[in-house]
């Protein structure tokens, strides 16, 4: 009973941080983003985009979805996580995402939805678990990409 009590609550701590990672990039507290990432946390995001630590990755959120971006308003679902630990104790997860982008300026008006999954290796630091690295995968999207870049 205790080990399944252990998992349960590991899946539980881990959904915790991945809801975290959504409400840091909906409210636009990127800095907030290090209750989810380890600060050495590394980065594959599609198409050549990767990340080498905490610290570029919330430089890069700021910069495509924060101020001065053509994105508004966000929103993050994260649901379906699936928390795996291996024989040597590593632990990861993947999670489904689907996460709609408002347009600002001359992208107002618009929708960039993006449907996929993370796909997360995990670390226990002193502050608790965070992601050690992640990939990003996306599934789907629909409508103009550029709503989360700068013009």
């Amino acid at each position: 009973m205790v080990q399944e009590q252990d998992r349960m609550l590991l899946a539980f701590l881990i959904q915790e941080r991945l809801f975290a990672f959504g409400r840091a990039v909906d409210s636009k507290r990127f800095s907030d983003l290090t209750e989810t990432f380890a600060a050495d946390a590394g980065g594959d995001y599609g198409e050549g985009r990767s990340v080498s630590t905490c610290k570029e990755l919330i430089a890069a959120m700021e910069h495509n979805l924060g101020s001065g971006s053509n994105c508004g308003a966000s929103q993050h679902n994260i649901l379906n996580v699936q928390v795996t630990v291996d024989a040597n104790g590593g632990t990861a997860s993947k999670a489904n995402f689907y996460a709609v982008h408002e347009g600002l300026g001359r992208l107002k008006g618009q929708l960039w939805s993006t449907w996929g999954e993370y796909h997360d290796s995990w670390v226990l630091t002193p502050d608790g678990w965070r992601i050690s690295f992640r990939r990003y995968v996306t599934l789907f999207s629909q409508g103009p990409a550029e709503i989360v870049t700068r013009d």
